[in-house]
Order: C-alpha cells, then structure tokens, then sequence
C-alpha cells in the first residue's frame, strides 16, 4: 500500500498532500514572525525618537543649516586646496624636466614665445 501511495506521488509531481502543506506553512511563519516583530519594533522605536527629538530639531535648524554652510564651504576648500596642490606638483615636475633638458622641442617654442611677447610688452610700453 505505501508503495502504491508512492507510486501515485512520484507519478503526478504537481500533487501536494495537505500535511506538506501545513507543514510549509508552519515553518513559513516560524521565519517571517520574527521579522515582522523585529520590524515592528523598529518602526515603533523610530517614531517615539522622532517624536522626541522634533521639538529639538525645530528650535536648533538655524543653527543646523550654518552649520550645514560652512561644512560645505570647509569641503570646496579642500577640494580647492587638492587642486591647487596637484597643479604645484604637476609645475615642479615641468621645472625639474626643463632644468635637466628633458623637454626637447616644447620648451624651447615656448621660451621663445615669452621672449617675443616679453619685447612686445616693452615695445608697447616705451610709446606710452
């Protein structure tokens, strides 16, 4: 008989007998319940500090919002300062290639350039 019965389930895969049912249902709950009231719970201890710390975010939002101000300001700041950095190291590293020759054709065009524009200036300066 128990093969038989065996038979029958093996047979037609998509039947599902009322105790695995139960069964998986049971084990179901078993996990979400604790979930359900773990979220619960964090729900409920949001609101109570939210509740409590309203009154204090109202009457010091001036203050956050300067606050808020002037972090931004100490951000451009140093993203400013990095920049300005980077650039410093990116000249001494020109400097240092052009004191040792490295640049070959780049650095004498552009020497020549500052000296013509240099006269220029002079030019311009003495019919003045």
């Amino acid at each position: 008989m128990a093969a038989k019965g065996h038979q029958q389930q093996s047979e037609n895969p998509n039947n599902v007998s009322g105790r695995s049912m139960v069964c998986a249902s049971l084990a179901c709950i078993a996990v979400t319940a604790p979930l359900l009231g773990m979220m619960g719970f964090s729900f409920l201890a949001t609101l109570i500090l939210l509740v409590i710390t309203l009154p204090l975010l109202l009457i010091f939002s001036p203050l956050l919002l300067f606050v808020g101000l002037v972090f931004a300001g100490v951000l451009t700041g140093f993203a400013l300062a990095a920049t300005m950095a980077l650039a410093g190291v990116s000249v001494l590293s020109w400097m240092y290639r052009e004191i040792r020759g490295s640049l070959k054709a780049g650095c004498s065009v552009t020497a020549g350039r500052l000296g013509e524009l240099g006269e220029g200036v002079k030019e311009q300066g003495q019919k003045v």
